[in-house]
């Protein structure tokens, strides 16, 4: 509880929260606003914990979902039919573009694969040793080239042996290499491709501090507004299973709405299970209840049809609280939405990301707000 019975209801940009807070004082509920001066974050409005359900009623009519939103969030998962993978060739990519071919075998989604295979000095990861003091600049960029070329096409053959061999219909792999940066060539990839998904690697407990892997689909969970499914190196794909039971983890930002339905969409192929959540820390626990009951009846009433079970974790640490539901529940996929100062700006702070984003021994899925 902060400053006694006074408790933050909600945050927005300053214009959206001025109107916010015109309508709770029409309706008799007394409120103010705080970070007012700061245009780097939102702002807060609070309120007297004893208002909180007539607030939420107020504040829940702003942030409903349109039909059009709804709509462009459908054509949008439609479009996983095509998986990228970004590769570096090593064996934590091979892991994630296998496991990018298992998911196809259910959706029967096409797979490329990309490898940016030449950058600038500021990008060390894309020079191997043998290369690092090479006389040539150009000769140097050519063997790369080459080098990259066959790697890529060893992949993508290893692939296609397996749709063979297995008797998949309706899946294709294919390739391409860029020359550029690592975010950026990837990123004018998915400008070109248009997938729905991109599935890549983190190096887990094992990430070294140069990881490119690792650096990479962080910049990419921060740029893209593909969702980004992590695949860590501790994961077991020897032994693939589909995902049965997925976890979504909320901050009840405005967003999760629209991140949901659009989980609950690329979920309906394989019939899991989800668990939609909130970790208690240090807010008021009667304002964590009335936001997830407003979660609960929303979700009750656009997706009764599917396995949606909603509550909160009690925890004094937001990383133990979500390890222990995982392990109870028998999780298989993470899921959260990318947004600024919400549950995944916790995670990007590098203390947060190196335990959860980098230590997950499942795989995460980020939706972009």
């Amino acid at each position: 509880m902060e400053n006694g019975n006074i408790i933050t209801i909600a945050r927005h940009t300053y214009s959206r929260a001025l109107l916010l807070k015109v309508e709770l004082e029409a309706q008799g509920i007394v409120c103010f606003l705080t970070n007012i001066d700061d245009p780097n974050q939102d702002v807060e409005i609070r309120i007297m914990e004893s208002d909180t359900t007539a607030a939420l009623d107020i504040i829940e009519s702003h942030e409903k979902l349109s039909g059009i939103d709804k709509e462009i969030s459908i054509k949008t998962l439609r479009s996983v039919r095509r998986i990228l993978v970004p590769v570096d060739f090593s064996p934590l990519s091979a892991k994630a573009a296998n496991y990018a071919l298992e998911l196809s075998k259910t959706l029967k989604a096409d797979i490329r694969l990309v490898n940016v295979w030449y950058s600038n000095a500021n990008e060390p990861f894309a020079f191997n040793e043998m290369y690092s003091y090479h006389p040539d600049f150009e000769i140097l960029a050519k063997e790369q080239q080459t080098d990259a070329q066959q790697r890529i096409e060893q992949m993508c053959n290893e692939l296609n042996y397996r749709i063979k061999n297995e008797k998949l219909r309706g899946i294709n792999v294919d390739f391409d290499l860029i020359r550029g940066t690592a975010v950026e060539g990837i990123l004018s990839v998915i400008e070109d491709y248009q997938p729905g998904l991109i599935v890549m690697g983190t190096h887990g407990k094992k990430r070294s501090a140069s990881s490119f892997i690792g650096s990479t689909t962080a910049q990419l969970i921060q740029n893209s507004k593909v969702p980004v499914l992590t695949i860590p190196l501790g994961l077991d794909t020897d032994h693939f299973r589909l995902p049965r039971n997925v976890m979504y983890a909320t901050n009840f930002d405005s967003s999760d709405s629209a991140s949901i339905h659009k989980l609950i969409a690329f979920s309906r192929p394989f019939n899991v299970k989800i668990y939609c959540v909130h970790v208690h820390l240090t807010e008021s626990m009667q304002l964590d209840e009335g936001r997830m009951m407003k979660l609960r009846n929303h979700l009750k009433e656009e997706y009764g049809e599917y396995e949606v079970e909603c509550g909160l974790i009690e925890s004094e640490d937001l990383l133990s609280g979500i390890q222990d539901f995982i392990h109870e529940k028998e999780i298989d996929v993470i899921s959260l939405t990318s947004h600024k100062r919400n549950l995944l700006s916790k995670l990007i702070q590098p203390s947060i990301t190196k335990k959860i984003l980098f230590q997950s021994e499942i795989p995460m899925l980020v939706f972009k707000a």
